[in-house]
């Protein structure tokens, strides 16, 4: 656990709440609750609103997405931006995706306590959607999405 607080302190530099009102308001309420606060990262598991509150972040500082990864016209800035950064071709860009990140976690363990979590049709959902939980912004990812901190060589499992 050292190791992946040790990251969340270095990759992790702004909050939610630096980017105005125009977010969740239930995000930002637990952003303001936890101030001074420890957190296991696997609290997010089973706490919505703490998860809610990494994935906005992730978004925010680290471009997590895109909303819709099926909606190919409605995703296309994304991925053209994506493309950009990492200097290479829309295409490429998308074959770097959550589900082949190193810190995309898909163990059995972390997996079943998504799906508990989630409730009756837990299963049924992390299967379709490709759950996995980012090792390193704490919250439930969707495989088909992408981020500025993807690492390759994943997942976990």
């Amino acid at each position: 656990m050292k190791i992946i607080k040790l990251i969340k302190d270095l990759v992790l530099e702004g909050k939610l709440s630096d980017y105005g009102k125009n977010n969740t308001p239930a995000a930002l309420n637990k952003e303001k609750a936890l101030v001074n606060k420890k957190v296991d990262p696997m609290d997010s598991i089973q706490d919505l609103d703490l998860n809610t509150l990494g994935r906005n972040v992730t978004v925010k500082e680290y471009r997590y997405g895109p909303l819709n990864p099926n909606d190919d016209k409605g995703s296309k800035k994304f991925w053209e931006d994506k493309a950009e950064m990492w200097d290479t071709t829309v295409e490429h860009a998308k074959t770097s995706t959550c589900s082949n990140c190193s810190a995309f976690n898909q163990k059995p363990s972390t997996l079943k306590k998504i799906s508990k979590a989630i409730g009756e049709e837990g299963d049924k959902i992390v299967k379709q959607s490709n759950i996995g939980f980012c090792e390193f912004f704490w919250f439930k990812c969707a495989g088909a999405r992408s981020c500025d901190a993807w690492v390759g060589g994943g997942p976990l499992v």
